[in-house]
Parts: C-alpha cells; sequence; structure tokens
C-alpha cells in the first residue's frame, strides 16, 4: 500500500563468497561499508510508487544480478476528460480517459437529475471508457460522472459534467381545457400546460366542429402562440361545438385532450 514498508533480502553463495549490494537504475544504494558477504537487507519504507530494485553481487571471479519488483497498489485516480459525445432525447453518451498508468478493474458512471433532492444512481461495472445511458427523461438537466475501481476498491469521482437531453413532441395533452361563451358566436378557451411538455412549447392547435363524427381533418383549426387563452370567433350561434386541442414542440405534435362540447348562445 501507499506509504508502506518491506524489507528485501538477497542471497548469493560462490567461491569467494560475493559482495551483495542494492542498486535501483544506476543509483548504489547500499553504501560501501553496508556491503556484506553473501547477505544484503534493503529496508523500505513510505513507498509512494512502484520501483525496480537491482540485487548486485560482485566476486574475483565475476558480477551477477537479479532484479524485485516492488508494486505499490492504491486506489485508482479519478478519470479525466470526461465529456458528452451524443445527447438524444432519452439518451446521453458519454466519453472519458482513465487518468492511471495502473490499469483498473472497471468504470462506475453515476448519474441524476439536476435537483438537489436527486441522488446518484450508478452503473456498475463498465469494462470500455464510453457509455450511453439509456431511459433519460427528455429536455430535462442531468449530471454525470464517473470513477475507477481497481483490486483495493474505488477512487475519486472524475469532475460533474451537465447536459440537457433533446426535446421531443409532447407525450400529454394540454390540461384543465375549459371553454366559456363571451357572446353567441364568441368562446373564449382557457388551459393549462401539458404535464409532460418534453420541450420547448413552440404553442396550441385547437380542433373544433359543430359535426363530432367528421374525420378530425375536415374540423376547423385555430392555432395560438404559446399562451393559456385564447378567443374563437365567427361560431354560429345556437350551434353546440366540440373541441379538442394539443400542444407542439419543434419536433412534433402531442396527443390531443378529450372533447369538450359548449353550445353557442341564441343570437
Amino acid at each position: 500500500m501507499p506509504a508502506g514498508s518491506v524489507n528485501l533480502t538477497c542471497v548469493a553463495v560462490g567461491s569467494p563468497m560475493p559482495l551483495v549490494k542494492w542498486m535501483s537504475g544506476e543509483v548504489e544504494l547500499t553504501l560501501e561499508d553496508e556491503q556484506s558477504l553473501g547477505r544484503n537487507i534493503l529496508q523500505l519504507t513510505n513507498i509512494q510508487q512502484s520501483a525496480n530494485y537491482t540485487c548486485v553481487a560482485i566476486s574475483t571471479l565475476g558480477m551477477i544480478e537479479t532484479t524485485a519488483q516492488v508494486f505499490v497498489k492504491a486506489l485508482p485516480k479519478k478519470p479525466t476528460f470526461l465529456k458528452v459525445a451524443e445527447t438524444t432525447a432519452t439518451t446521453v453518451t458519454l466519453t472519458w480517459e482513465s487518468g492511471n498508468t495502473e490499469p483498473v478493474s472497471y468504470y462506475l458512471v453515476q448519474y441524476r437529475s439536476k435537483s438537489p433532492d436527486n441522488g446518484f444512481q450508478e452503473i456498475n461495472g463498465v469494462a470500455s471508457t464510453h457509455y450511453s445511458i439509456s431511459g433519460l427523461s427528455p429536455f430535462s438537466e442531468y449530471e454525470f460522472r464517473v470513477l475507477a475501481s481497481n483490486s483495493i476498491g474505488r477512487g475519486p469521482p472524475s469532475s460533474i459534467v451537465e447536459i440537457r437531453t433533446g426535446e421531443q413532441a409532447p407525450s400529454s395533452p394540454p390540461l384543465h381545457v375549459r371553454a366559456r361563451l363571451l357572446s353567441s358566436t364568441t368562446i373564449l378557451v382557457e388551459w393549462e400546460p401539458p404535464e409532460e411538455s418534453n420541450g420547448q412549447l413552440q404553442g396550441y392547435r385547437i380542433y373544433y366542429s359543430s359535426e363530432p363524427n367528421d374525420p378530425l381533418s375536415s374540423w376547423q383549426t385555430h392555432n395560438i402562440n404559446d399562451s393559456k387563452f385564447t378567443s374563437i370567433t365567427g361560431l354560429m350561434p345556437n350551434i353546440t361545438y366540440s373541441l379538442r386541442m394539443l400542444g407542439f414542440t419543434s419536433m412534433g405534435e402531442g396527443p390531443l385532450s378529450d372533447v369538450l362540447q359548449i353550445k353557442t348562445q341564441q343570437g
């Protein structure tokens, strides 16, 4: 483990008995007066990184050496360069770099809807440095981060990236649609936005007809910018009208509301 200690013992036999010393690369680790015959112990303390140590045995007849490898096992470092490679209305593809010189066992992808009360959901066992998360809500803000894990445990999380998913057509109709008479030929229609707008609402479309059994394509239409009320004029007095409406985003139209009926006044 980091900051740990270890003793490396080296034994060499020959005739005459060789002097034994330790080296790290070209650096002598054993002082000249510490060289001993046949055996030498290298005491390592506060080890911070993996390294190779070479034991050298020397006599008048020659020299021989062998290398010991000391590996420092530590929690992995945080992944780097996390970014969003692709976004749709319900999926986000992330890419990142390991940030570790030593191999990691796997990665963990964490994400949450951007809200103080929401905890991170976690995807475990990701083997590569890219991953696609599906099942997200359209036109919603999310936070993402990635962690690396090895045999020691999981490391610290990467920096967070934020993204808003793409738009979709609304998946629910306008709410609380209601109408009231303003005159014998004019009605006022009011409503609330769809519960699941899935994007920036561009406006609404009202379909109305005095013949509710006719196909919707033959109903009259009334388009409105993003508002919560409108008036429809030019109606016939003393006629019952059926009315339905929908909202739309840049990606398309949502479902129609239930049929609402209203009868205009006599002239």
